[in-house]
């Protein structure tokens, strides 16, 4: 179970130690730190993180604005970032939000804002409902082919493809991935409104399977076995969604 990376963006040493601590207590990845304009864009692209965390002033001058700029005009690598300034005043707070920030920190701040921040800052991103975080401990929002679970203060990262079936466990659902397994506080049919149809298909008021997954189907048993060699059963409501999803030679 990965967490979330973050890139930090601060040229203050103490100030990024600091923060790297905070981030590495709560389970978040800290893929690197930049202390200048010209590094940050290097390390954003080269280590594409899940968000960024962004001083406003960079050796006396708002490259952190710059860099958030440049960073928000491409849709296709654009990521939440959160600025942090010790700057209180109103003429930097404006400029900054003119990049649309996805929250806002001023310096010194303490663990419990910086986790806030951070959550807010993903639920905005993602476009998940306003305090999608708060369900009992366990939630989940999806950025592209990805899942957040959230448990207690962790954030933690689930690729799509490392799915293989999702599941009924009472009022949970389960999400079972090749190597460990997830209860949310959410029904199948929430779960599967967010999931990609062409990969991901319900065949059982219980299941909802990834087709990657599949590695045959005995029609006589109504099963489904999939690669590491679990079946599942299939009801036949849903087979013929599940056969469209792919072509069958006869």
């Amino acid at each position: 179970m990965k967490g979330v990376k973050i890139l930090i963006i601060e040229d203050d040493r103490q100030d990024a130690g600091l923060l790297k601590g905070m981030l590495l207590d709560h389970g978040y990845e800290v893929g690197g730190i930049a202390t200048s304009l010209p590094e940050a864009l290097q390390l954003f692209h080269m280590l594409q993180p899940d968000l960024v965390i962004i001083d406003i002033f960079l050796h006396g001058r708002k490259d952190g604005i710059a860099f958030a700029e440049q960073i928000s005009g491409d849709e296709d690598s654009r990521k939440p970032f959160i600025f942090l300034t010790s700057a209180a005043d109103r003429n930097t707070f404006e400029a900054a939000k003119l990049t649309a920030p996805f929250s806002y920190l001023l310096k010194p701040f303490n663990e419990l804002e910086l986790q806030y921040a951070i959550e807010l800052a993903v639920e905005k991103f993602t476009g998940a409902p306003a305090g999608m975080f708060a369900m009992e401990q366990k939630s989940t929002v999806m950025l592209k082919d990805i899942f957040f679970v959230k448990r207690g203060n962790v954030l933690a990262k689930i690729s799509l493809d490392d799915i293989q079936y999702i599941e009924v466990e009472g009022k949970y659902s389960k999400i079972v991935c090749s190597k460990d397994k997830y209860l949310v506080q959410q029904p199948l049919k929430l779960i599967l409104d967010r999931l990609p149809g062409i990969r991901f298909v319900r065949i059982h008021r219980n299941y909802i399977v990834n087709i990657r997954e599949v590695a045959k189907v005995n029609l006589t048993d109504n099963e489904i076995v999939l690669e590491d060699g679990r079946s599942l059963l299939f009801s036949r409501r849903y087979f013929d969604d599940f056969m469209r999803a792919f072509d069958v030679l006869r």
